[in-house]
């Protein structure tokens, strides 16, 4: 059980560094992406677990990786949107965004 936390703390730590240091969008979606999978990654292996109510982590799992999904191809679409009106990915570069 504590190589699938450590795995899943790996993971997320790369999710994490992908989404902070990275300047492309799509980069930063995919870090988004790592890190949303290695949650769900957790919450099923925590279903297998002994001892645990096995149907809820695995249900909370599913839940998790599919919202993520969603999430995912929401914010790929954003990202493919300003990259037409921008004519980049470089977040550093998108400056005229006004909110």
């Amino acid at each position: 059980m504590t190589l699938l936390c450590m795995l899943c703390a790996i993971l997320f730590a790369v999710g994490i560094y992908g989404v902070v240091m990275k300047r492309n969008l799509i980069k930063i979606v995919i870090g988004i992406s790592l890190m949303v999978q290695a949650v769900a990654l957790l919450l099923l292996g925590l279903g297998y677990a002994e001892g645990a109510s096995q149907g809820i982590f695995q249900t909370i799992g599913l839940i998790t990786m599919i919202g993520g999904l969603g999430v995912m191809s929401l914010m790929i679409v954003t990202a493919v949107r300003l990259y037409q009106k921008y004519g980049t990915f470089d977040i550093s570069e998108i400056r005229r965004l006004k909110g």
